[in-house]
C-alpha cells in the first residue's frame, strides 16, 4: 500500500473522529445550557417565593399587630373604666368626711367662744350686773357637741381590685374572634356502630350497638365505612375555633370534611379526598396528607384538640387546647363546598379505647 493512501486513510479517520468529537462538546453544551437554563429558572422562582414569603410574614406580622392592637384598647378602655370608677369612689368619700371635719371644726369654734364669753364675764367685778345677766347669759351659752354622721372610711379593695384578673378575662369574652363555636354531632351522620348522648356532644364505638334498623344503618349521609361522623353545622366563610374532649384515647381523628365526602371507603382518606385531620395512631399523631402521612411531634399527649378554621383563607390548624401550642396547619385550597367538622372515635383498640371522643365548651 502506498504512503499516500495511508495518509489518505490516517486523514480521513482524524477528521471522522474530530466531527465525533466536536459532536459530543456540541451536545455536552447543549445538555450543560439546559442545565445552565434550569438553574437559572430555579433561582428566579426561588427568589420569587423568597419575596412571596417575606410578603406573607408581613402580612401575618400586620395582623398580629392588629389583634393585639384590639387587645390593648380593650385593656386600655378597661382600665380607664376602672380608673374613673375609683376616681368618683374617691372623691365621693374625700368630699364627705371633709364636709364633716369642716362641721365639726365649725362647732368646735362655737364651743371657743363659748368659753371667751364666759370668762370674760367670770372676769367682770360687777356681781350685780354678773347676776343680772346670768340666766341670758347661760342661755346664750348652751353650746354643745353635736357629732355629724358617721362617714365609712375603710376602702374594701375588693370592690375595686378583687379578682381584676378574671373579671378582665369574663368582659373579654364579647370582644372575642372567633368566639367559641358551639357544636353538635349530627346523628344521620354517624357510622351504625357509633353511639351518642343524649345532648349530641359525646359519641363512642359500640362494637355490639343493634344495627337491625335497616332505615338507620343505609342513610345515604351516613358513613358506613369509617367510625365518623360530622357536626350538624357547615361553614364557608369566616373563622371557626372548637374543641373536642380525647382524653386519654389511644386512637381519634379529627379536624374537617367537605360537606361531599366520601362516606364508604377511600383510597386515600386524606386531603386528596377532601379530609383535613389530625390523628392518633399507635402513640403518634399524625398530619393525614397526601400522599404519606406527616407526623406531628409532642412532648406530651395532647388531652384536648382545638381546631381553627379559616374559611377566607383557606386554612384549618390544630392546637394543643390546653397549652394552645401549635400543632400542625393545613392549606385547604379553593372552598367550593361547605366543610364540616369531622371526627372519627376509632375502634376499642381491643377494650384500650373505649373512651368517648367529647364536644368541650370552655366557659369565662
Amino acid at each position: 500500500m502506498s504512503n499516500n493512501h495511508i495518509k489518505d486513510t490516517n486523514n480521513f479517520c482524524n477528521k471522522s473522529l474530530l466531527t465525533d468529537h466536536r459532536e459530543k462538546l456540541i451536545q455536552a453544551i447543549k445538555r450543560i445550557k439546559h442545565e445552565s437554563d434550569e438553574c437559572w429558572n430555579a433561582e428566579r422562582e426561588t427568589y420569587i417565593q423568597s419575596v412571596s414569603v417575606e410578603n406573607t410574614f408581613d402580612d401575618l406580622e400586620r395582623e398580629v399587630r392588629a389583634e393585639y392592637e384590639n387587645l390593648h384598647r380593650f385593656l386600655e378602655t378597661e382600665e380607664d373604666t376602672d380608673m374613673e370608677r375609683l376616681r368618683k369612689e374617691r372623691e365621693k368619700r374625700v368630699k364627705q368626711l371633709r364636709e364633716r371635719e369642716r362641721n365639726i371644726a365649725e362647732q368646735g369654734r362655737d364651743l371657743e367662744r363659748a368659753i371667751d364669753v364666759l370668762n370674760n364675764k367670770l372676769k367682770e367685778e360687777d356681781s350685780p350686773k354678773l347676776l343680772k345677766d346670768m340666766k341670758d347669759l347661760l342661755k346664750r351659752c348652751q353650746v354643745t357637741f353635736i357629732p355629724p354622721s358617721a362617714v365609712n372610711s375603710e376602702v374594701p379593695s375588693g370592690q375595686f381590685v378583687g379578682p381584676l384578673q378574671y373579671r378582665i378575662w369574663k368582659h373579654m369574652k364579647k370582644s372575642l374572634y372567633p368566639n367559641i363555636s358551639v357544636l353538635t354531632f349530627d346523628p344521620e351522620t354517624a357510622h351504625p356502630l357509633l353511639a351518642l348522648n343524649s345532648t349530641f356532644t359525646s359519641v363512642r364505638f359500640e362494637e355490639n350497638k343493634d344495627t337491625t334498623n335497616e332505615e338507620e344503618a343505609s342513610t345515604a349521609r351516613r358513613f358506613n365505612y369509617y367510625y365518623s361522623l360530622m357536626g350538624r353545622e357547615g361553614f364557608t366563610h369566616g373563622r371557626h375555633y372548637w374543641e373536642v374532649e380525647v382524653g386519654c384515647k389511644t386512637a381519634w381523628r379529627v379536624g374537617v370534611a367537605r360537606e361531599d365526602v366520601c362516606r364508604g371507603e377511600m383510597d386515600s382518606a386524606s386531603t386528596v379526598n377532601g379530609l383535613w385531620t389530625l390523628a392518633l395512631k399507635n402513640g403518634t399523631i399524625e398530619a393525614c396528607t397526601d400522599p404519606h402521612p406527616t407526623t406531628v411531634p409532642v412532648s406530651v399527649q395532647p388531652a384536648r384538640i382545638g381546631v381553627f378554621l379559616d374559611c377566607d383563607k383557606q386554612e384549618v390548624s390544630f392546637y394543643n387546647a390546653v397549652t394552645m401550642m401549635s400543632l400542625f396547619s393545613f392549606s385547604m385550597g379553593t372552598l367550593l363546598l361547605p366543610v364540616l367538622p369531622f371526627f372519627n372515635p376509632c375502634d376499642t383498640d381491643e377494650g384500650k379505647n373505649t373512651g368517648p371522643l367529647s364536644l368541650f365548651s370552655p366557659s369565662l
